[in-house]
């Protein structure tokens, strides 16, 4: 809290509690004014789940203190507090840190932009969703490709400069609703010429990345990287390599492995380092990923473990989708109507809604 006022300014609401929901909780936090309601995945056993009360508590200046107007301007909210989150977390745990963050962010935007390779509307910052049910086409976009904006202005001016435009936003616009336009108007008139060194309108209308969005620097990142890129030449990484290794670094590096690994290397890494068995769902949901792309039905029953003990999308999404989506998986998709079929009603309605739809589509 102390970090994020140094940050952003005055916290305005007084007091701020933490409510941890149950299982059936779909996301991973919503940040009430006052009072955040999280999942019990956020309890990890390191310091990683704070990552998401960071986000939550930024949006008691970025979301609930200046809201976006509608939900064509959602990534007024989020993306400003993903940048925000990355702040506090580069502060409280180092920049090596805040770098996974940017890096599994930025996997996340490139795998949205070929969900909707076939509607890049809903790839932009700014964009039309009349007739649309935001929960239909909600994504990592207004967060990630939000955050990608947002650094490349502080990029293009400075920190102290663009922490200084920070703060100045936030006081001129807090207890109001504002959408693209307005933040846009406000950018231009407070760091002139902003216009002639950014494509803002490439940014806020138009589709995919932008090429001057960036991957995070740092040398965690960079020796993650090619450690997966090695596995993809069959090598895995060795224990010394991997010893001083958290939930992030592991995240980071199973999501950058090829999905088209073999059955017989998904089985050796786990008998390496046991990654189906952590708590850590971020780390568990990857490597179970991995598992049912390489068809490796030695894992389905703890997919099917995993898909009845937690009803947060972020996890329920993936392993749904990777069950049912391809030819010649006529076992999985089976395996899948029962799972959803025992577990509904664990779920929220929301996240009901969000299986049947992966269900309806692809079984």
């Amino acid at each position: 809290m102390r970090q994020a006022e140094g940050l952003f300014g005055e916290y305005d609401w007084e007091r701020f509690d933490l409510l941890v929901l149950p299982p059936s909780f779909p996301y991973g936090g919503m940040e009430n004014p006052r009072m955040v309601f999280l999942t019990p995945t956020v309890i990890k056993g390191d310091a990683s789940g704070a990552q998401v009360v960071a986000h939550e508590l930024a949006h008691s200046w970025t979301g609930n203190l200046i809201t976006n107007k509608n939900n064509e301007h959602f990534w007024l909210n989020e993306g400003f507090t993903t940048y925000a989150e990355r702040r506090i977390v580069e502060v409280v745990q180092g920049e090596d840190i805040a770098a996974l963050n940017v890096g599994i962010g930025w996997r996340g935007l490139n795998e949205e932009m070929e969900r909707f390779k076939d509607n890049m509307e809903f790839t932009k910052l700014k964009n039309n969703q009349e007739g649309v049910d935001p929960g239909d086409i909600y994504s990592q976009v207004p967060y990630e490709k939000g955050f990608q904006f947002l650094w490349r202005i502080e990029r293009q001016i400075g920190r102290p400069a663009f922490d200084e435009f920070l703060k100045k936003y936030i006081a001129t616009f807090k207890f109001k609703s504002i959408d693209t336009e307005t933040f846009l108007d406000f950018l231009k008139a407070n760091i002139p010429g902003i216009e002639k060194e950014i494509d803002l309108q490439q940014w806020t209308e138009g589709t995919g990345i932008p090429p001057d969005a960036q991957e995070p620097v740092s040398n965690l990142y960079t020796k993650i990287m090619s450690l997966a890129n090695d596995f993809k030449l069959g090598r895995m990484p060795r224990e010394d390599e991997v010893c001083d290794w958290k939930g992030q670094e592991w995240e980071l590096y199973l999501d950058n492995l090829s999905k088209a690994v073999e059955a017989s290397q998904v089985i050796a890494l786990d008998a390496r380092y046991r990654l189906s068995e952590s708590k850590d769902y971020e780390v568990k949901v990857a490597f179970l990923q991995l598992a049912i792309s390489s068809r490796c039905r030695d894992y389905y029953g703890e997919v099917e473990k995993t898909l009845k003990e937690v009803g947060r999308m972020k996890y329920l999404r993936p392993l749904y989708s990777g069950l049912v989506q391809g030819a010649g998986k006529d076992e999985e998709k089976i395996l899948a109507k029962r799972v959803f079929a025992e577990a509904r009603e664990c779920y929220h309605p929301i996240a009901q809604g969000v299986v049947e739809a992966i269900l309806t589509k692809h079984v």
